[in-house]
């Protein structure tokens, strides 16, 4: 509050240097208004405020200290908010499901209520201000799928002008990557272009007229590829749901880390992709690995060799693209299928697809071993192994790298996870069953290639690497251009691909 104060100060007195600096100042105190729950808070902000005004010559002290004191109350202003309306709002708002069930009833009757508490900040703030408000705030509700209703509700009362993202090393010890956010309300503000910039000043891209996304979602709970457990519906540039008819409402997904030319990469990678093609009803086997019960009885009976039935893998030691390094394993068969994940061990002994969890970028690979692992994998069980070698190929590509870092994450630097959510909704080319045969194919080479571990296998290795994306480019029609782009920017990233461009 004391730095926003000083800004302010600076800026009018630099714009009228006539002005009494003392005067200046006694303005600003006057028109400066705070409320918080913290009682702390309240005192702290009123001394910092009165310590910048104080001087040794200061003669209307009671004056200021009486005015701070009735313009900062102790007030929950989500509930008590029977304010005038101010020119300017700033603030950092709580953020978490941290209301109690009587402050979310009052809440849902004004319909304004959402989970995370800051996303009521910003809709209740838009009442307060007739100009600007500015909020340090997570960057959760941008992209994510769970504040869709959200994003619709905010952009239909508010124009968004700038997001400066702050990532997670601006605050210490902090866990969430934040950005200021500057709105204001569509009555009383004309609407403007949306202006995103990494701190402190380096613009990425500007949205024109606030058009952020063009995709589309079905939320018809009679769609048959609803399953709201799961999070999983339809997605579409459409405005009817291609698989009910249904309406469709907008997903306003904001991306504040890919510029202009990366963008529109991205709209063609969806468009000539299928955001719906991994849907439950064509795939719909698809688990975690063992976690609380099952994962305590599995280590039990660990062996720190391979000498038993079934390999035990965790993401972060033992899988990485192609490859499985198994140091421990178990007898499968000595457990009660009904005490760990699926039917009779499907999920660990059948012909698999093995995707990792605990990062942003997929790294998967097909296995016909029997490989049990942690809830950090996941495995995705198909009756035709030339469809899992597919999307094997798929998720390892550099074009799907390079999505999953733009599209579908806005962090700087923390890792979000994939889930399952997010990998049912990669957009998948499709390809005819020569092209899934021949991939297949080259993924069976890769996986024979990567276990042998020989020392002249790297050059056959980098071809087939190279062939298999570049029949990926060529499936959603990238051009030579754009594969030049995708290649530099991830090789650049990922030292996987780095090896190999």
């Amino acid at each position: 509050l004391l730095s926003s104060v000083e800004i302010f100060f600076g800026i009018i007195t630099k714009l009228q240097p006539e002005l009494n600096k003392r005067d200046v100042k006694k303005r600003l105190l006057r028109n400066i208004y705070g409320f918080d729950i913290n009682e702390q808070a309240i005192e702290l902000s009123i001394l910092k405020l009165f310590k910048w005004y104080f001087d040794e010559d200061c003669k209307d002290c009671n004056e200021i200290i009486s005015n701070l004191i009735t313009n900062f109350q102790i007030k929950n202003s989500l509930l008590n908010s029977n304010f005038g309306k101010y020119d300017l709002i700033i603030g950092n708002p709580p953020f978490g499901n941290i209301l109690n069930q009587e402050e979310k009833r009052i809440l849902k009757e004004e319909n304004i209520f959402h989970r995370d508490v800051y996303c009521t900040f910003l809709i209740k703030a838009l009442g307060w201000c007739k100009q600007i408000i500015g909020f340090i705030i997570p960057k959760s509700f941008l992209l994510r799928q769970g504040y869709i209703e959200f994003r619709n509700q905010l952009l239909s009362q508010a124009d968004i002008l700038k997001i400066t993202d702050l990532g997670s090393k601006l605050f210490k010890n902090a866990t969430n990557e934040v950005q200021v956010l500057l709105y204001a309300n569509k009555k009383q503000h004309s609407i403007e272009d949306l202006l995103i910039y990494d701190y402190p000043e380096k613009h990425i891209i500007t949205y024109k007229n606030q058009k952020v996304d063009s995709l589309r979602v079905c939320f018809n709970s009679n769609c048959p590829l609803f399953l709201k457990s799961k999070k999983h519906f339809v997605y579409t540039f459409k405005k009817t749901c291609p698989y009910c008819e249904f309406e469709t409402i907008k997903v306003n997904r904001i991306r504040i880390k890919p510029k202009p030319d990366f963008v529109q990469l991205i709209n063609k990678i969806e468009k000539n992709g299928d955001l719906n093609y991994l849907n439950h009803l064509s795939f719909p086997k698809m688990i975690r690995g063992e976690e609380d019960k099952g994962l305590k009885l599995v280590k039990q009976n660990l062996k720190s060799n391979n000498s038993g039935s079934c390999s035990f893998i965790s993401a972060r030691n033992d899988f990485s693209y192609y490859l499985i390094k198994s140091r421990k394993s178990f007898n499968i068969e000595e457990i009660d299928p009904i005490k760990l994940k699926g039917n009779n061990f499907e999920y660990y002994t059948s012909p698999k697809l093995l995707i990792k969890h605990n990062n942003i970028i997929p790294e998967a690979i097909y296995s016909e071993e029997n490989v049990c692992f942690t809830s950090s994998i996941y495995s995705l069980i198909h009756d035709d192994p030339i469809e899992l070698k597919f999307l094997c190929s798929v998720f390892n590509s550099i074009l799907i790298q390079f999505y999953c870092t733009y599209a579908i994450n806005n962090q700087k630097n923390t890792t979000i996870n994939l889930n399952q959510y997010m990998i049912r909704h990669i957009p998948i080319a499709k390809a005819s069953k020569q092209i899934k045969t021949s991939l297949a194919k080259n993924v069976g080479k890769l996986l024979l290639l990567f276990k042998e571990n020989k020392d002249d296998s790297f050059e056959k290795v980098k071809e087939l690497i190279q062939e298999i994306d570049n029949i990926i480019f060529n499936l959603y029609s990238i051009d030579e251009n754009e594969k030049k782009q995708i290649i530099f920017d991830v090789a650049n990233q990922i030292k996987h691909f780095g090896n190999y461009y």
